[in-house]
């Protein structure tokens, strides 16, 4: 304190040069919390990518070690910084978004040929409500690979008829208008009439006889 300050002047710059120094210290805090944010943030965005990918790969089945990976990020055991703590709900949300991407499992449809010029042939159909496996005389592409080719039976339609997954979960059999038609028995499908598949159903088309069974997972 100079001897021309008055007591008044030297405690307003005292209190001007304690907030320059508290305002420095609070902006380099925040900088501070704000880099350690965005630093867990791309942590736990990895994790759940990782995780997300995981699941597509494996077809939806659940992977724990997933959660555990992003509940370490905040558990001070684990030799991780505890600064990123505030963060955990994000984890948890994380977490929570990953478990929700688990798809339901489609139901398949599996195929024996019990009568017919491809009597014995068997086959697994994964339609879905995107893509229905096509069954038919042809022998293109989307019937040997993703559907049933009966090329030999010459009273099977070019295209005869379809499987598809429907939105109520259900797989159905459908003739799209065949020649010579569809029967369950003796009863003909009509065309364009959706028929449920059930385990142990049987339907004719052609010469064909077709055992038909539902396997979910």
């Amino acid at each position: 304190m100079s001897n021309d300050m008055t007591v008044e002047d030297f405690l307003k710059a005292r209190c001007l040069s304690l907030a320059g120094e508290i305002n420095s210290f609070g902006d380099k805090l925040e900088n501070k919390l704000r880099q350690e944010f965005e630093d867990g943030k791309k942590e736990l965005l990895s994790v759940h990518r990782q995780c997300v990918e995981g699941f597509e790969e494996s077809g939806g089945v659940a992977d724990m070690d997933c959660t555990e990976a992003v509940d370490k990020e905040n558990d001070p055991e684990s030799g991780a910084s505890t600064q990123s703590r505030p963060s955990r709900s994000a984890s948890t949300a994380a977490a929570s978004a990953t478990r929700s991407t688990r798809k339901k499992a489609q139901p398949t449809v599996h195929v024996l040929v019990e009568a017919g010029p491809h009597a014995n042939l068997k086959a697994v159909l994964k339609p879905t409500k995107a893509t229905a496996s096509m069954v038919g005389r042809s022998t293109g592409k989307k019937f040997r690979e993703k559907g049933l080719s009966l090329s030999k039976d010459l009273e099977v339609s070019t295209t005869h008829g379809k499987f598809q997954l429907m939105k109520d979960g259900k797989i159905y059999f459908t003739d799209t208008g065949s020649t010579n038609g569809t029967f369950i028995g003796d009863t003909q499908l009509d065309e364009g009439e959706p028929v449920e598949v059930t385990d142990g159903l049987k339907i004719r088309v052609g010469a064909s006889v077709l055992r038909l069974s539902v396997v979910t997972g």
